[in-house]
């Protein structure tokens, strides 16, 4: 098990993202950002006060990355593990869809995961030390109606990462992906979590799976590098 490390969550204020912070946050230093201070407070204060540091950060926004990253870096140091969580639907036929809909996923799904990777890349590969875990979906290998637009973002998001993986390689520096199915967060309608929740995964089993891939940090011989979960019945 490492000592404490700095760990960089995007997407903290809620669901999968909270969860994750709250799952670490005993052991390691947390780095919690979002758009919205006050659900990062939130998170925060159930997080022991010398390990949670909130960042507020737009993924999309260069300027934005870079000032959180600063920010964390000058509050904990060096930032150990980055956790992608940052991610947004909109769950529509291709032909209803907006451009401006579609951009928007592009630009947090797959920009947001591009200038955060970008934000920590080169202290890791000085280092020879780090790890970046991206919070995927299956809707970036498999299809699914209403799911064009994020599909694409997601998938987009995979072959960067996944090309990035044998950029860094050498460099000691560990990429994963966690290809998650559907779990009941704020991403999906009301209505759905009313219906299916009970197939559903929860945001902590997600959590479990993060929690292992940073005890396994300083393990030389290994390297999670794509993690698939899926509801127990499957699909929805």
């Amino acid at each position: 098990m490492p000592q404490s490390l700095h760990i960089w969550i995007t997407g903290a204020g809620r669901g999968i993202g909270a969860a994750i912070a709250k799952h670490l946050g005993g052991r390691h230093r947390i780095t919690l950002s979002g758009r919205t201070e006050s659900t990062l407070q939130q998170v925060a204060e159930q997080l022991p006060s010398q390990n949670a540091f909130t960042a507020p950060c737009d993924v999309t926004d260069p300027q934005s990355v870079s000032a959180a990253h600063a920010s964390a870096v000058g509050h904990f140091g060096t930032v150990d593990v980055l956790i992608n969580n940052a991610g947004i639907g909109v769950f529509k036929d291709l032909a209803e869809m907006s451009l401006e809909e579609f951009d928007a996923q592009i630009a947090v799904n797959l920009r947001g995961v591009f200038l955060c990777a970008k934000a920590v890349l080169p202290q890791m590969i000085e280092r020879e030390r780090g790890m970046i875990v991206t919070i995927n979906s299956v809707a970036a290998i498999s299809a699914f109606s209403g799911c064009s637009g994020y599909g694409a973002s997601k998938a987009g998001a995979l072959a960067l990462t996944r090309s990035l993986r044998q950029e860094v390689r050498d460099s000691h520096v560990k990429v994963t992906d966690i290809l998650v199915g559907a779990t009941e967060t704020e991403i999906w309608a009301q209505e759905d979590r009313d219906t299916n929740g009970a197939r559903m995964m929860q945001a902590q089993d997600v959590a479990d799976a993060v929690q292992m891939l940073v005890a396994s940090y300083d393990n030389p011989r290994t390297h999670f590098e794509e993690i698939l979960i899926r509801p127990q019945r499957g699909d929805l």
